[in-house]
């Protein structure tokens, strides 16, 4: 559905591409849809949940309440899903802007405190307001530049490369850039972040590390 809205690639205008996977040192992401207009550089992760949704921008478990509250599921938050998305993409594409965007097709966001998320309904707006600032040969090159990335897999290598991250993460390893995870205590208590910090700012917090590394 998000394909539809945002539409095709037109020369000078915008620049589109969809179901991207990229690699970043042995690691894969998979970004639902990419759109490149004069305003910047927008990731765009798109979530189908139906029933009402519960959550806010820094919590890493949002909940899902099905069947007239009578069921409720945890959903891993997609802010913190999308921002490695973000990450992988400001690598190849350098300076210019990236914005996250979270998407809901059923449109069904009024109980998410997060401005990066919004309805399906709000998609068009948020790719068109605010300033200029990409050049056209900028919204080219950024274009090209995530195309020579493009990394053509089949969908059962992404799954291994996921569980790599999930390795990684077990044992101390940043699955974003490599580095140390290293604790850290912060306003919300200890966690887990990247010795690299602030260029990586990947974090999991200590009780869903130590979770990890006991399976």
């Amino acid at each position: 559905m998000v394909k539809y809205v945002v539409g095709e690639t037109l020369e000078n205008v915008q620049y589109v591409i969809n179901n991207l996977i990229v690699d970043n040192n042995g690691a894969t992401s998979q970004i639902d849809h990419i759109v490149i207009n004069p305003r910047g550089v927008f990731v765009i992760e798109t979530k189908n949940y139906s029933g009402e949704i519960y959550g806010s921008e820094n919590q890493r478990e949002w909940t899902q309440v099905l069947a007239y509250g009578n069921v409720k599921n945890k959903l891993y938050n997609p802010l913190k899903q999308n921002a490695t998305h973000v990450y992988n993409v400001k690598k190849i594409v350098g300076n210019l802007p990236v914005y996250s965007l979270v998407v809901f097709a059923q449109n069904n966001t009024e109980h998410i405190e997060a401005k990066n998320v919004i309805p399906l309904s709000s998609l068009k707006s948020a790719l068109s307001s605010g300033k200029s600032v990409l050049s056209q040969k900028q919204m080219e090159s950024a274009y090209h530049l995530l195309l020579n990335n493009k990394v053509d897999i089949s969908t059962e290598q992404h799954v291994e490369n996921v569980r790599k991250q999930q390795w990684n993460v077990k044992h101390g390893i940043c699955p974003r850039c490599g580095g140390d995870l290293v604790l850290r205590n912060g306003k919300y208590g200890t966690f887990w972040g990247c010795s690299n910090y602030p260029k990586c700012k990947f974090i999991k917090n200590e009780q869903e590390q130590r979770s990890i590394s006991t399976k």
